[in-house]
């Protein structure tokens, strides 16, 4: 009789244990649903704002180009009479850094852009 009241005894308290489990992995499943979702979430705002930034980066990119091209084309056609301390040489030097800094911008928000998607 003891044997078996013991075993009774045992019995329910494993098998509250096993409903009190079940709960915390329902509550644990339904953290991580939340979590990936609040990633996926965060992803498509990162990969809106990169693409964003990415466009301004092109135009601003496109703009230096351009100046920096008009310039180098009239520096070259002045060459024998301009010196390396003129102004439009000391232009051209400071554009051609912020050209090559664009390209470096937009190559790493290319990639950027290709990570979040590939992760996605």
């Amino acid at each position: 009789m003891r044997r078996l009241l013991l075993l009774m005894l045992s019995v329910a308290a494993l098998t509250g244990c096993t409903s009190k489990l079940k709960k915390e992995n329902e509550a644990l499943a339904s953290e991580i649903a939340e979590r990936r979702e609040a990633l996926k979430e965060h992803q498509q705002q990162s990969l809106k704002d990169a693409q964003r930034e990415l466009a301004v980066t092109d135009s601003l990119l496109e703009d230096a180009t351009r100046r920096y091209d008009e310039l180098h084309r009239l520096v070259m056609e002045h060459a024998a009479t301009m010196n390396d301390a003129s102004p439009e040489v000391v232009e051209l030097n400071g554009l051609r850094r912020t050209v090559d800094s664009l390209k470096e911008r937009f190559e790493v928000l290319a990639e950027t852009i290709k990570y979040i998607r590939k992760k996605m």
